[in-house]
Order: C-alpha cells, then sequence, then structure tokens
C-alpha cells in the first residue's frame, strides 16, 4: 500500500480522473483503508460538488474562461 503522502500528493489528479493502472488503485485503496486520509478525500470530493452546483454546472462559465485565458496568454509572453 501507498503511504498517506503519496495518496494525498495524487488526490486531485486521482478525483480528476487522470491516474490510470497501478497508481489510481493504489491511491483509491489507499483512501478506502485509511481513516486518517479518507476524510481529506471526502471534503474535496464534496468541495468540488459544490463548486461545480454553484458555477451551474462541470464547466467554467464562458466569462471566466475567456478571462482565464487572457490572463495565460498574457502571462506567457512575460
Amino acid at each position: 500500500m501507498i503511504s498517506c503522502r503519496e495518496a494525498l500528493r495524487f488526490l486531485h489528479e486521482f478525483l480528476d480522473g487522470e491516474l490510470e493502472g497501478a497508481p489510481s488503485e493504489q491511491v483509491r485503496a489507499h483512501f478506502e483503508a485509511c481513516r486518517r486520509c479518507y476524510p481529506h478525500l471526502q471534503l474535496e470530493a464534496s468541495f468540488r460538488a459544490a463548486l461545480r452546483r454553484a458555477c451551474g454546472g462541470p464547466c467554467a462559465p464562458p466569462e471566466l474562461e475567456a478571462r482565464l485565458r487572457a490572463a495565460l496568454a498574457e502571462a506567457e509572453k512575460s
């Protein structure tokens, strides 16, 4: 089993579905078995769900996306 530190390091990638294969299974197994880490998973998953509800869906509003893209383009120029 992976350590708590490793599981928490991969928390966001795990919730985003960006981990594949063995790493994903190891993180899932850790969170299912570890009483200390499971609340971190639940808190982050609940926060993301509340954020999606507040934003009206799984995607950022078009105005926010446009502002973020402009900010990123500006940062790349620097």
